[in-house]
């Protein structure tokens, strides 16, 4: 079984788990298009599906007005405060983002199918600059996040799936599965953004490998025995090659570009009615526990909401950090370095790399880096202390 478990490939994995992510986007409504082989040469491609994309938005409407309907009511007579926050922050981002959605499966379905296109097109274009092919998605550090956002996915359908369970009224039922359809389909803008971002660092990094290995290769190849001169027709190859990276870098900056431009303002808005509702559910769980009946639970739901947040932030900085690491590479020591076309060409490649370097700013706020994974987690730790002590103080706990 060891043996079997040491031959599986990561990457491998790693794409089963973003096959079975698009069909859960898909079931829930928010993805719209369907992706499917070319039939000329078998390549990956994304089609709209207009039958399919007004019925995801004909559920969207259904489902919030049953939610606006049956629900908002109810949420304005709940007499604590807290459990009335609690509700009002989760039914103001659901409905907000179930507009967002509705907006870009209108509005920006061309812009969208153009840009999830040129991401796949991105990923056979990196393939193809090695000499031997290449399957699956990523490598190590993508395989691992995949791995703790699928254990996230399947928890969150646990504890949806857990609400209807034991409902028989038929009325109840239907709205709270229209309750269900609107919050996790807020959420999946979340785990889209980590999605969409996780790919640009893979990109990064299948072309920094290339360049770190494959391209480096082909330099020390070009080393003679007796050290003689490169001849022109294989300078030119390797300007060639190096021509094709800088047009690859390029392109991935400008796909993410377009990506983090059009998730940028829905995913934000998730994101802070998420960290709100989050702290206002912690309070619940450690003060007023006694409330709920399965505690384990709903520390369950407590956690993976801060792991959604980390997730997505661990996702960008890798993007951020994958974009800068091909400047600490030293090619300009290879054999060839005594050329000045070398040097035109090697200098043409790290400027447009420090121009047209992959950043992430939210609004233009601030830069997402590894000081803000920091100071979410030193201020999570911080929250949770203050309301322990609370609960001591006032002899909850």
């Amino acid at each position: 079984m060891i043996e079997r478990l040491k031959k599986v490939r990561l990457p491998a994995i790693s794409a089963v788990i973003l096959f079975c992510s698009y069909h859960y986007a898909r079931i829930l409504g928010v993805i719209c298009f369907k992706i499917g082989q070319r039939t000329s040469d078998q390549s990956l491609v994304a089609r709209s599906q207009d039958r399919f994309k007004w019925f995801c938005i004909s559920l969207r409407v259904i489902s919030a007005t049953t939610v606006g309907w049956f629900c908002a009511p109810h949420v304005s007579e709940i007499q604590d405060t807290h459990e009335w926050l609690l509700q009002c922050l989760r039914l103001t981002a659901s409905f907000i983002c179930a507009m967002c959605i509705m907006v870009v499966q209108i509005g920006y379905e061309k812009e969208l199918l153009r840009m999830i296109n040129n991401f796949l097109k991105l990923f056979r274009r990196v393939r193809c600059l090695w000499s031997r092919k290449k399957f699956g998605f990523g490598g190590k550090r993508e395989f691992f996040l995949l791995i703790f956002k699928f254990i996230c996915l399947v928890y969150e359908l646990y504890c949806e799936l857990c609400q209807l369970w034991n409902l028989t009224n038929w009325l109840a039922l239907f709205t709270v599965f229209c309750e269900i359809i609107l919050e996790v389909g807020s959420l999946m803008i979340i785990h889209i953004g980590f999605f969409g971002y996780l790919s640009v660092a893979a990109l990064y990094s299948e072309a920094n490998k290339f360049v770190r290995v494959e391209l480096r290769r082909q330099l020390r190849s070009l080393e003679s025995p007796g050290g003689g001169p490169v001849s022109r027709r294989q300078l030119r190859i390797v300007e060639n090659r190096l021509d094709e990276c800088i047009s690859v870098y390029d392109e991935i900056e400008r796909v993410g570009r377009s990506f983090h431009r059009l998730l940028e303002v829905p995913l934000l808005i998730i994101l802070i009615a998420k960290i709100f509702a989050t702290t206002v559910l912690s309070y619940e769980v450690i003060i007023r526990g006694e409330l709920y009946p399965s505690k384990v639970g709903m520390w369950g739901l407590v956690v993976k909401s801060f792991a959604d947040v980390i997730l997505l932030t661990l996702a960008v900085h890798e993007a951020v950090s994958s974009s800068r690491v091909i400047r600490r590479l030293s090619l300009e020591n290879c054999p060839i370095s005594d050329h000045k076309e070398w040097h035109v060409k090697w200098e043409l490649f790290l400027s447009r790399l420090n121009f047209f370097e992959f950043r992430v700013r939210p609004l233009g706020l601030f830069e997402v880096s590894n000081e803000v994974i920091l100071l979410f987690l030193s201020s999570m730790i911080t929250y949770f202390t203050y309301v322990v002590q609370y609960g001591i103080q006032t002899n909850r706990l």
